[in-house]
């Protein structure tokens, strides 16, 4: 697998597993044991999903340093950007940018087939809450 293809979460949780998987061009199964050896429980236990710190040291460990940052200038690809807000997701979501847009691991919302597609913004009624930005 390369760097920023699509990965579709096979979790209800596992967004951020599936944007470090792309990020790292590895197997969603692989991401997943990654960042839940940090979370020390699995994506779909509570508390559900993942906290950026399960993420950033997962990432660290694999040899990619990121810092959150808030207030962004410029979100540049390779960034994991936690968006929130009155969008289709009911709790916050990640998504990875990348050369061809932003990697949505979980587009359509469709709980029988979980579809990964890049995206040109954030989804409607979505805003951005914070991003973790490769160094």
């Amino acid at each position: 697998m390369k760097k920023y293809e699509l990965v579709s979460q096979e979790d209800e949780w596992g967004c951020g597993a599936a944007c470090v998987a792309s990020l790292l061009g590895i197997s969603y199964r692989k991401a997943r044991q990654l960042v839940e050896r940090e979370k020390k429980l699995s994506v779909n236990d509570e508390p559900f999903g993942l906290e950026l710190h399960h993420i950033a040291i997962a990432l660290q460990k694999e040899g990619v340093k990121v810092i959150a940052d808030w207030d962004p200038a410029i979100i540049p690809t390779g960034s994991i950007v936690c968006i929130g807000g009155k969008s289709r997701y009911k709790y916050e979501h990640y998504l990875l940018k990348t050369q061809d847009g932003w990697m949505d691991p979980w587009y359509d919302l469709d709980e029988t087939n979980m579809v990964a597609k890049y995206r040109e913004d954030y989804p409607k009624g979505a805003h951005f809450l914070v991003a973790l930005i490769p160094m």
